[in-house]
């Protein structure tokens, strides 16, 4: 982050701060470099201290933060204060009062040099101070204090008997300007020094530093690799070089990479082996182990067979690392030995006997139990294999439904929650395996996709169909008793199931037509209304689709479209949001029209009028042609006829390129129209007859989308 620097300032100092702490959460340190980064910037700029650079980096036990090219001191400041009213300030000849001598005599100026200010409540006395800026080294322990305490942790805590609050204890505070130390202590007691602690184990004797320069290499020298994103490239380049000695490929899995770069301070990649006859468990089994369990990287062949070898990243170097290595082949060879324990044991019954099991599980406490859920997926996803005409997949869409959360009672996935679905597939097929048994299997091992934005879809249709109507049901069934998203709370990841129903449904794999409104009414009757008491069923799902087009116009702001694209389309109340996506397209693409811009405002006129004339409120009926006696309305009618029908054919095809193309053509007979004919006329059946012939203009054009709602710049 850089600030624009003002040339009259004295801007060559340098402030330095780390903060020492106890293992920061590897989920939380990357969140936290760049909050410290903007918050010190944001800090420094409310101060008024100019500086040119500030940067931050962060490691399990430090956040540090420097700022270069930092002004000296604050700014000038200026400020106002506000005096009595001016009627009291003056009396009828103009002479000053006892309430303005009083107020200029207590700042110690004359009447004269104040001046007069204009407000809302009136005019009043005012006097203008130039105060002149403080040092920054003595502003430099404020913006620290405030930042520590404001600091938004996801979680925080306090310690000892302290009050002040912070993610893990502080335990010392580095903090520099220009050498000197800032005079700074924490509420409990740590005061700021000139020195920094290298790594834990390898280093732990304090060293003495002065800038910016000799901490990052006192840093180095002491076994500390201060950057998050260098940590994370020597891990990468290690754990491939480890791989390579056993002729295999590391499994680089990015958000692992991250979570390892976050956990240590100086990253040493050693590689580990496990019994290879535990190769025989599914492959997700041993890599969840590995990843979630240990934070160990998986090894690959060539074509991708995982190896009997894993790369696990230690904080530290050791003469002899087989002690460190033999101690994470210990640790993870009990994990596979509890996986291959439940591999065996769960096999023994059939995901087809779990299902009643599923009656001990609760869904929600409101919204009944997994057995529950299970009937219901089972009617929703068959019902979904009927609406895209698939009679072939209605039978197994039934039968994946049903048994898709039949794992949830298995021990592997008790042991390893990430593995449900997963082991739902390789469980559910019975000794045929026959091909609507694969079908199902599959169905269930990728339903639970994706599971965010960057997740992969379905591959295969029954997965998609069971992963849309998983979505609904728990969608329907929470908003359904009015839980429904509000702000930036989404305890129940309500939004991520619309963005994935969206992602579903609208890709170019798929891009099926599914009319959601059917689709929600009959998850809504499988709840029924005693079940579903917050809302109605109408209210509810009008509320779902709305919740469903606020995601699209999100997903497609991300994917660079503008919101008044949808705005035109979901002016339509349209329930297929793969036919919305296919109009917003061709909307963008109206937009390079060298007509856009007129036909816009041309809606927008026709908008205006019908709406201020209230015309909208009541039935107008058809077009009279007998009441059309000037050429110009005579024309548009004729114009609008014939367009009418080469764009309901159009629309029926989704072709809305060439909707749109044709509409262009009324230009000229709409331009006309306005130029010659006075829409209100005296003559009232005149005056309805074109607001009728207007209406099935704007009509035309609603086939596609509803053009008045677009804008340009």
């Amino acid at each position: 982050m850089s600030q624009s620097i003002n040339p009259g300032h004295d801007q060559g100092h340098e402030f330095l701060w780390e903060i020492g702490c106890e293992e920061i959460p590897a989920r939380m340190l990357a969140d936290a470099i760049v909050t410290l980064r903007e918050r010190m910037g944001l800090a420094l700029q409310e101060a008024g201290i100019h500086f040119g650079a500030v940067d931050s980096h962060g490691t399990p036990r430090r956040l540090a933060v420097y700022v270069t090219g930092l002004a000296g001191c604050q700014q000038q400041r200026e400020e106002l204060l506000r005096g009595p009213a001016l009627a009291r300030a003056f009396d009828a000849d103009g002479h000053p009062t006892a309430a303005a001598l009083g107020f200029a005599r207590s700042h110690g100026v004359a009447v004269t040099d104040l001046e007069q200010l204009d407000s809302d409540k009136g005019r009043y006395l005012m006097l203008r101070q130039r105060l002149p800026g403080q040092p920054t080294l003595e502003l430099l322990p404020q913006i620290m204090t405030t930042l520590l305490k404001q600091f938004p942790w996801p979680k925080s805590m306090r310690w000892g008997s302290g009050s002040s609050r912070f993610v893990r204890p502080i335990q010392r505070i580095l903090a520099l300007f220009d050498g000197q130390v800032v005079p700074f202590t924490t509420p409990e007691g740590v005061t700021a020094s000139y020195t920094v602690v290298g790594h834990r184990f390898m280093a732990p004797t304090p060293q003495t530093v002065t800038t910016i320069a000799s901490y990052r290499t006192a840093l180095q020298a002491n076994r500390v690799v201060l950057d998050l994103a260098e940590r994370c490239r020597i891990i990468r380049e290690a754990a491939q070089q480890q791989a390579e000695r056993v002729n295999g490929q590391v499994v680089m899995d990015e958000g692992l990479l991250a979570e390892n770069g976050a956990l240590v301070e100086w990253p040493v990649a050693l590689l580990g082996q496990f019994p290879a006859h535990y190769l025989d468990i599914p492959s997700e089994v041993l890599t969840t182990s590995m990843k979630a369990h240990q934070k160990y990287f998986s090894v690959v062949d060539g074509e991708g067979r995982l190896l009997p070898y894993f790369v696990a990243i230690a904080n530290m170097e050791l003469t002899d690392p087989s002690v460190l290595v033999r101690g994470y082949e210990r640790v993870l060879r009990a994990r596979l030995a509890d996986a291959a324990f439940y591999w065996q044991e769960d096999r023994r019954t059939g995901l087809r006997q779990r299902l009643d099991d599923l009656e001990q599980v609760v869904f929600q406490n409101r919204l009944g139990t997994m057995r529950q859920k299970a009937e219901r997926l089972a009617r929703l996803t068959a019902l979904v294999a009927q609406i895209l005409n698939e009679p072939a997949l209605v039978a197994a869409a039934e039968q994946a439904g049903r048994y898709a959360k039949c794992d949830l009672v298995t021990g592997m996935v008790a042991e390893f929650p990430e593995l449900q679905g997963i082991m739902g597939g390789y469980y559910y097929p019975s000794s045929d395996h026959s091909d609507q048994e694969q079908l199902v299997a599959r169905a269930i091992r990728e339903h639970y996709q994706p599971q965010g934005a960057g997740d992969s879809l379905p591959l295969s249709s029954l997965g998609a169909m069971l992963a849309l109507a998983d979505r609904v049901d728990t969608l329907v069934g929470y908003f359904g008793m009015g839980l429904v998203p509000t702000g930036a709370k989404d305890p129940y990841a309500l939004r991520r199931a619309a963005l994935g129903v969206i992602r579903i449904l609208i890709n170019d794999r798929t891009s099926w037509h599914v009319p959601l409104r059917p689709l929600l009414e009959q998850a809504y009757d499988l709840y029924g209304e005693e079940v579903l008491a917050g809302r109605n069923r109408d209210s509810t799902i009008t509320a779902l689709l709305q919740f469903f087009y606020g995601r699209l116009a999100a997903h497609l702001k991300l994917n660079g479209f503008s919101y008044d694209l949808i705005d035109a389309v979901q002016a339509l109340m349209l329930d297929d949001l793969t036919d919305v996506w296919h109009r917003v397209m061709a909307l963008n693409r109206f937009k390079q029209q060298p007509d856009y811009e007129s036909l816009v405002m041309l809606n927008k006129r026709i908008a205006n009028i019908l709406e201020k004339s209230d015309v909208l409120a009541r039935p107008l009926g058809p077009v009279d042609p007998s009441l059309l006696y000037e050429p110009a309305e005579q024309d548009l009618y004729r114009a609008v006829e014939g367009v009418e029908v080469i764009v309901k054919q159009a629309v029926a095809q989704r072709d809305y390129d060439q909707a749109l193309l044709s509409l262009t053509g009324l230009r000229t007979v709409v331009d006309r129209f306005f130029v010659e004919i006075l829409v209100m006329a005296e003559q009232e059946d005149r005056r309805h007859n074109r607001f009728a012939l207007l209406t099935r203009v704007r009509q035309a054009f609603r086939r596609v989308a509803d053009v008045s709602c677009l804008v340009f710049l």
